[in-house]
């Protein structure tokens, strides 16, 4: 038994009983931890402003036997400008869900918290469209979980690139791990294939290898949007071996807003 403190962010939280809630912690010491809260959810709470989701800061935790009991809590950010935005929280859903399978429990992994911490600050202060960041975040989470897709060779063959140049379309293997060349018998073994831009095969390139702090300090053309938009969920979907839905509700949301913005136009014009 005894007290600890971690520094980390609030990635889900499941409430229990009246008052209570299990709260799952990502932490610079040891990775993903589970830790119970009680009464955080009673009106005199104190913890409640200060170990709410999406909030990142320092937790006091006492470990009784093989649970661990939050007791107090100081946050230093709360990321408040995605709280009021339901795109945004969707697309943070989605980050702090992907984040909490690749950090394991009591094993650190400060270079995928700082990502996830570094696309939620992006998402919340910079104005970046969230499906650029969403992007940006997966290609980065994929190359440090050891996912990098191959990009100077054939990942099929191992045949070496030349650099194309132009508007020279690349094949890539979303169910597979990267380019492919186009030989008939690499493109057949490949499986899907969606085809990429140059740009977009650099977008990649610098992503899985630039600095922490710089992974979002670039753009990338409409074209390469939209390559990266229908290539890199699908290669995450069959590295990670699940499907990510959070990013539904971005669509949903949005049709939702289209029929209420067409309602009104109607209403409108029949006056």
């Amino acid at each position: 038994m005894g007290y600890e403190t971690y520094s980390g962010i609030v990635a889900r939280e499941v409430d229990v009983g009246d008052a209570d809630r299990y709260l799952t912690l990502l932490t610079v010491e040891s990775g993903k931890l589970e830790c119970y809260a009680k009464g955080i959810r009673g009106k005199k709470s104190k913890l409640a402003s200060q170990a709410g989701l999406m909030t990142y800061g320092e937790f006091y935790l006492f470990k009784n036997k093989d649970r661990l009991i939050l007791t107090s809590a100081k946050a230093s950010e709360h990321f408040y400008d995605i709280r009021t935005d339901v795109e945004k929280c969707a697309y943070a859903a989605h980050f702090l869900e992907i984040a909490r399978d690749v950090i394991v429990e009591s094993q650190a992994f400060a270079e995928a918290l700082q990502t996830l911490l570094n696309a939620l600050y992006v998402l919340c202060y910079r104005e970046l469209q969230p499906e650029f960041v969403s992007r940006v975040f997966e290609l980065r989470i994929l190359a440090l979980a050891g996912f990098a897709p191959a990009l100077d060779r054939c990942s099929i063959c191992g045949a070496p690139f030349q650099d194309g140049g132009g508007d020279v379309k690349y094949g890539f293997a979303v169910d597979g791990d990267g380019l492919v060349c186009a030989s008939a018998g690499c493109e057949d073994a490949a499986g899907r294939l969606v085809r990429l831009s140059p740009g977009a095969v650099r977008a990649i390139r610098y992503v899985s290898g630039c600095g922490a702090r710089d992974i979002f300090n670039f753009t990338v053309n409409a074209e390469a949007a939209r390559d990266l938009a229908a290539s890199v969920p699908e290669y995450l979907q069959y590295h990670f071996g699940k499907e990510y839905s959070k990013l539904g509700e971005v669509k949903r949301y949005r049709t939702f807003e289209r029929e209420m913005n067409y309602k009104i136009i109607r209403k409108e014009h029949d006056k």
